[in-house]
């Protein structure tokens, strides 16, 4: 619909005019009506209207004073004066202001709806040319853009495209910006956020937007000086981007001190989004990627994979904060080895998934649970940054841990299940504290009030039981030693005796 002001002083004609016409059906909108130039002037940068209807004579400001205002400050719309005189030097001045046209008073409709016919091929006509030029802009000044961003060597190519696009001896800088897909309706929203970053940065004293797929980028006039510049515009990004409930990544390259420049900082934003795993979340990359801060694996090889050993022993006794410290140590110690974003995910499936089997082993009242956690599973490997894949396996994690609990008593009872499946494991007093958030001392009296034994104690008891078991079946004594949970046959030859009165040999020989 093409808008329309009316402009009368007269209260009854103006409402004449809006209701007797039937401007919906010749396809246009009354957006408002005025009553003198000055306020039509007002309503007119309010509603941007195509169509002004007018009268000649009003107070305050006259009718053609208002088309004398509206054409010396550039606008183009069409306009309509009405009057009650038939004066011809009116129409002269109406005309030397291009008025569309000029009808007496009372107001013929028919006449008017002739003009109304007429006006709208017009505006229609207008309007289709006006987006084949804002079109052709656009696309030039992308044609412009490109070149500086590829100039393929080309020096004087580059500053004659920054001459064109005024930035002719400025300091610049690329900003990419990375869109996450997201649903059916993701199409829409992010043309949305296309427009709305174009028509923030359309200007070449502040910059430029650009389409680079599969990025959205932005040429700044002035390259972000420290951390707070960086802060600010990762803030008025966010501010345009989330408002369409879309996530994003954003990255820039670095100052371009000339045209030629631009490429390069091109070319480090991309590289900077290529490798955004390893970068902090919620902020605007900058810098080389390799220079990025990592955890660091400063705990060595053994203490990486005592870390595994130990995440299922988190899960098992539902310590969170053990959970979530042990992903960061092996995810540190994965990464020292390879920064590979694929790479450190496959690891930490691997470990994961492990974790879950030998859980669905021990308990298989949580194979439902493991199976409604699949979903949360799965979203550990869509992770897009590191920090996101620790906290996503730790969520998981957690969830596998939520569904043991149901069948947890207290500590005690917890400690001494454990040891009756894990006793061939390097199971210390001092582990299962920090486990359950105890003092080991207190943990280690707790222990001995409620089974009568020191927690050393029932752990060899326990490993002796089991081995007299493997002994009965013949196994060897070395054999039996590895399997039970000690190292050196020597020591458990020792162990054995002490508890059983015999060595493990004379004892399988009794059987």
């Amino acid at each position: 619909m093409m808008k329309v002001l009316i402009v009368d002083d007269e209260p009854k004609l103006r409402e004449g005019l809006r209701t007797l016409i039937p401007w919906e059906e010749l396809g246009y909108t009354v957006v408002a009506t005025a009553g003198n130039g000055a306020e039509a002037l007002k309503k007119y940068h309010v509603f941007a209207p195509e169509l002004i209807i007018t009268d000649i004579r009003m107070p305050v400001m006259d009718g053609l004073r208002l088309l004398g205002e509206l054409r010396q400050a550039g606008e183009r719309c069409h306009v309509l004066i009405l009057s009650g005189h038939a004066d011809f030097e009116y129409a002269k001045q109406a005309i030397s202001h291009r008025a569309d046209g000029y009808l007496l008073k009372p107001v013929d409709e028919d006449e008017l709806m002739t003009y109304l016919n007429n006006l709208r091929e017009v505006i229609l006509r207008e309007s289709q040319l006006g987006q084949m030029n804002a079109a052709e802009q656009a696309a030039s000044r992308e044609t412009l853009l490109h070149q500086l961003l590829h100039p393929g060597g080309e020096k004087a190519a580059s500053e004659e495209a920054a001459r064109m696009l005024g930035l002719a001896g400025k300091v610049t800088e690329v900003v990419l910006i990375e869109l996450k897909r997201s649903g059916k309706d993701g199409d829409e929203r992010e043309e949305q956020v296309k427009r709305a970053l174009e028509r923030r940065w359309s200007e070449p004293d502040r910059g430029l937007f650009f389409s680079y797929p599969p990025y959205l980028g932005l040429l700044l006039a002035e390259p972000l000086r420290d951390e707070e510049a960086r802060g600010d515009l990762w803030r008025e990004l966010d501010g345009l981007i989330a408002k369409e409930g879309l996530e994003f990544s954003a990255a820039a390259g670095g100052a371009a001190d000339g045209p030629v420049s631009v490429a390069a900082s091109f070319s480090a934003a991309r590289e900077s989004l290529g490798a955004r795993f390893f970068g902090v979340k919620d902020t605007l990359l900058s810098g080389r990627p390799e220079e990025w801060p990592l955890p660091e694996a400063n705990s060595g090889d053994s203490q990486v994979q005592s870390a595994e050993n130990g995440l299922l022993l988190a899960v098992e006794t539902g310590s969170t904060e053990s959970m979530s410290e042990l992903v960061g140590l092996i995810l540190a110690g994965v990464v020292s080895e390879h920064r590979e974003e694929r790479y450190v995910k496959d690891h930490l499936m691997r470990i994961i998934s492990g974790v879950s089997a030998r859980l669905e082993t021990a308990y298989p009242e949580i194979k439902p649970s493991i199976a409604e956690s699949a979903h949360s599973l799965s979203r550990v490997y869509t992770a897009d940054y590191l920090s996101e894949l620790q906290s996503r396996a730790a969520d998981y994690l957690q969830r596998i841990s939520d569904g043991l609990s149901a069948g947890r008593g207290d500590e005690i009872k917890r400690i001494t299940d454990l040891i009756q499946r894990r006793y061939n494991e390097n199971l210390k007093l001092g582990t299962l504290a920090d486990m359950f958030n105890y003092n080991s001392a207190y943990l280690g009296k707790m222990f001995k009030n409620h089974t009568g034994e020191h927690f050393n104690t029932y752990l060899d008891k326990v490993r002796i039981e089991k081995a007299k078991q493997f002994l009965a079946q013949g196994m060897k004594v070395y054999e039996v030693a590895e399997r039970v949970g000690y190292m050196n046959p020597d020591y458990f030859n020792a162990k054995f005796r002490k508890y059983v009165g015999v060595s493990p040999t004379a004892y399988r020989k009794e059987r």
